[in-house]
């Protein structure tokens, strides 16, 4: 009769256990598949749109580049080369004209007073050369000036033109080509070292991508922990289906030993994780603020601190005396709020001006990182700023953030 009832009542206990192990099965591959493709599909689009940017940002560099080059060669090239060419004109003529003059002069002189000195006698020659001397002077003189005037003054913008193409503009050209070579070597090692800086901060621990895996993996880690809870009730419904098939007043060894064997220990082993939010209640009731939000802070989930800052009167508590919140702990929570900025952001801006106004950056603890982290959450700001996104209060929040941060920042050593 024993054997008897412990075979049905292993038959009662397989036949459901089975059942449900397949149930729970099907149900963690499921849950396990979607939650990987979805955290696929996000990393790849968050991929595609920082692969974006970047060639964004790569093109106005090189569009900016060739501006600046377009205009110095449209104009500054000419403004230079035509001052160039005006004073080495007026420097060639005035040596010109100092050079040939008196040349030309004793040529003249000489050949007149030789010819006269054959024609007639030494006197009238002397007389003659006093008198011609005179006026030959002055007449000179003008012909020369009129004659620079119109054709030595072609000769030499044509001089300069043909030297200005043999020589200066080959020179210019080399230049040019060395400086676009310069230009374009310098580009290029540029557009490495930002796509060598972007790859690192892809695979940096800090970086976004990171921030989206270590989401994925929390939220996989919750999917387990539903699943777990599941199979610790189903397995609960299963001791009590068993102990309602035995008699009454006798326990059954199949039982007992259902009761204390491997269903128990599998039962002692699945356990439903505390709810964090449970925790940091407990702690804010009982005004334990410093230990609240260090948790919240050191499980690197942005919306638990989200949330806690929502739970408290953050202003309320800056105000007491002394600060129930360490510096470490501001400036931490100042840095995690504006990681999530986006989401919230009116509230968030609110939160982030109580929070850096109780900052003090001559405090030992956090002397040496105040300067970096408010030079990012300074830099947040001003790309939020730039999005179209932004309303007209949220403007004016932003705008009071950043002197509150400037103030602070001109505090620092």
């Amino acid at each position: 009769m024993q054997k008897d009832m412990q075979k049905q009542m292993s038959n009662l206990v397989n036949l459901p256990v089975t059942k449900e192990g397949r149930r729970l099965e099907a149900s963690l591959g499921r849950s396990i598949e979607k939650a990987v493709k979805a955290n696929a599909d996000a990393l790849w689009v968050r991929f595609q749109e920082d692969n974006a940017k970047n060639e964004k940002l790569s093109r106005d560099h090189a569009q900016q580049i060739a501006s600046l080059i377009n205009n110095f060669v449209n104009k500054d090239l000419a403004v230079m080369l035509e001052k160039a060419v005006k004073k080495e004109l007026a420097t060639v003529g005035q040596a010109v004209t100092r050079a040939l003059t008196p040349a030309m002069e004793k040529t003249i002189a000489s050949s007149i007073a030789e010819s006269f000195q054959k024609a007639v006698g030494d006197k009238a020659v002397n007389q003659l050369e006093k008198s011609v001397n005179s006026k030959l002077e002055a007449t000179v003189a003008r012909q020369i000036q009129a004659q620079f005037q119109t054709s030595g003054r072609q000769a030499l913008q044509d001089a300069l033109k043909s030297s200005v193409e043999v020589s200066v503009i080959p020179a210019f050209e080399m230049s040019c080509k060395a400086m676009f070579e310069q230009v374009d070597t310098a580009f290029q090692k540029g557009m490495i070292e930002h796509t060598n800086a972007a790859q690192q901060h892809l695979e940096s621990p800090h970086s976004s991508l990171a921030h989206v895996l270590r989401d994925s993996i929390n939220s996989a880690s919750s999917i387990t922990q539903t699943l777990s809870g599941e199979l610790a009730d189903a397995q609960r419904n299963l001791l009590a289906l068993v102990a309602a098939g035995a008699s009454s007043n006798t326990v059954s060894p199949m039982v007992s030993q259902i009761s204390n064997g491997h269903l128990s220990g599998l039962h002692e082993k699945v356990e439903v994780p505390l709810d964090p939010t449970k925790e940091l209640s407990r702690l804010t009731s009982e005004c334990k603020y410093e230990e609240a939000f260090t948790i919240a802070l050191q499980r690197s989930d942005l919306s638990i601190v989200s949330w806690l800052c929502s739970q408290v009167d953050l202003r309320a508590i800056l105000t007491i005396v002394p600060l129930p919140l360490s510096q470490g702990v501001l400036i931490s929570l100042l840095q995690h709020l504006a990681c999530d900025v986006n989401k919230e952001t009116s509230r968030k801006l609110g939160w982030m001006t109580e929070v850096a106004a109780a900052i003090n950056p001559a405090d030992q603890m956090i002397a040496m990182h105040v300067r970096p982290i408010f030079d990012q959450v300074y830099k947040t700001l001003h790309h939020l700023g730039s999005s179209p996104m932004i309303t007209g209060a949220e403007h004016s929040s932003i705008r009071l953030l950043m002197h509150v941060i400037n103030s602070v920042l001109l505090t620092c050593k």
